[in-house]
């Protein structure tokens, strides 16, 4: 179980700019953001759409769907092993960026797991009883840390001298996580404590998207190819984390992940209208059939409409009936601004 945090992007504003060469001069200020201008006729005002955005964290199961979160900017919902409890990050606008927050699925009962501390990226062990996260230092460079969930001890810094993110435990205590070199992202492992840390593989990543729950594979993402026939942005490949084998599952940038059980994993191409397909797996190589043609769309692994589409992006699930999902939410509204 490991999420990446979203992070709200900063608000857009109005500036304005004397012609041919005056100094910008900002008009708008404020946690709002304004988008289109259209001007007034004399010149003295301006009218524009003036709004605000935030996430809401949902869950999924027999009684419909309900928010979880209720407060701030939520994201990045994880389920614990078990299904009983549900992880996501959430900043309420009284702390510094996200925190981690689980809600008691049996109990109804919300609470912070480690108060005080920010983090973009997470991961939350199987026995539940340690989580991995990733904050930036000063210098704005990501670094891994560890820590217990029962706070009896701080949490600790894996010392690195690489930028390293998207941790995700494994069944046996490990970690997969993402290291920066020469410019470049590549998949490593190691124990918690930083020590026998192991490449995975000599290729270049882009994202990790999940590790599965037996801990065989890693999905990644992983750079396209670019000649003057065709372009490829991006791909989506399974490694083993032995490094012993990696399989291509999209030839284009599709999101893969795998449910708690094991049984499905749940599949999505980002520009083919958001839907979410939940593909049973193989329990020989806890992968998905694979089409015997590179695979650049949900068509390519059979007929859609035998499948239960999801319309909503996945994040994390327990199985097809039960999944969890974040919403955007956009209130805006027209306001007339008096240039000065």
């Amino acid at each position: 179980m490991g999420r990446v945090g979203w992070q709200p992007a900063p608000g857009s504003h109005i500036w304005r700019q004397r012609f041919p060469d005056g100094q910008p001069e900002q008009l708008t200020f404020g946690p709002t953001a304004q988008e289109g201008i259209a001007m007034a006729p004399d010149g003295k005002s301006l009218i524009t759409s003036v709004g605000v955005e935030d996430r809401t964290v949902w869950l999924h199961d027999r009684d419909g769907d309900r928010q979880i979160s209720s407060e701030g900017n939520a994201s990045s919902p994880s389920f614990s092993s078990d299904g009983r409890r549900l992880y996501f990050l959430m900043s309420n606008g009284q702390t510094q960026g996200e925190e981690l927050w689980v809600k008691d699925l049996t109990a109804g009962r919300v609470d912070r797991v480690l108060p005080g501390c920010p983090m973009q990226a997470y991961s939350v062990s199987r026995d539940g009883k340690e989580v991995v996260f990733t904050m930036n230092d000063q210098s704005g460079h990501s670094n891994i840390w560890v820590a217990p969930t029962s706070r009896r001890s701080p949490p600790v810094r894996i010392s690195s001298p690489a930028a390293e993110d998207s941790p995700y435990f494994l069944p046996d205590g490990e970690l997969v996580f993402r290291a920066i070199e020469g410019g470049s992202n590549y998949l490593y492992r190691m124990k918690t404590d930083g020590t026998e840390r192991k490449k995975i593989s000599p290729e270049r990543i882009l994202d990790i998207f999940d590790v599965s729950p037996d801990g065989r594979w890693v999905a990644v993402a992983v750079p396209g190819s670019s000649d003057e026939e065709h372009i490829n942005l991006g791909r989506t490949k399974a490694f083993a984390v032995d490094g012993t084998a990696a399989v291509t599952v999209c030839a284009g940038y599709c999101i893969f992940n795998w449910d708690t059980s094991g049984g499905f994993v749940y599949l999505s191409y980002p520009m083919g209208g958001g839907m979410n397909y939940p593909l049973p797996v193989m329990r020989d190589s806890e992968l998905p059939k694979l089409p015997s043609v590179e695979a650049t769309r949900i068509e390519d692994f059979g007929n859609p409409k035998e499948i239960t589409a999801i319309p909503w992006q996945v994040e994390s699930a327990v199985n097809p009936s039960v999944y969890a999902y974040s919403r955007q939410n956009t209130r805006r509204n027209l306001y007339r601004i008096q240039l000065p």
